[in-house]
């Protein structure tokens, strides 16, 4: 019986590495569904601006506002129609891995021109 003291520890100490890459691994996936929700909602909600016909101007700008820093917004207007690509870059919510895994996710959006 006293050779099994310390063994638990010892098991102990080699899992708590992969709990902790696991818990990464989760907040990394989390991050890049809510950076992928945030982009379409963006993209989605400018494409609508446009087509109800307010303008570029002010459905870019939300477009920003409302995606992650640096969020590129692309528009382009052809035959009846309005599209919205937001382009941007997901990172690590945790600022000393910010560079691990970061990707970058766009989202397009079409809408048809309403015409009054």
């Amino acid at each position: 019986m006293r050779r099994e003291r310390g063994m638990v520890t010892a098991e102990l100490a080699t899992i708590i590495p992969f709990g902790v890459a696991f818990a990464f691994l989760l907040l990394w996936v989390v991050s890049l569904g809510l950076t992928q929700i945030r982009i379409a909602d963006a993209s989605r909600e400018a494409a609508r601006m446009i087509a109800r016909g307010e303008g570029v101007d002010a459905a870019t700008t939300m477009a920003r506002t409302h995606a992650p820093d640096g969020a590129k917004v692309s528009v382009d207007t052809e035959s009846g129609t309005v599209t919205v690509t937001v382009t941007a870059r997901s990172r690590m919510p945790v600022p000393f891995f910010s560079g691990v895994g970061s990707q970058t996710m766009d989202s397009a959006s079409v809408a048809a021109v309403e015409s009054p």
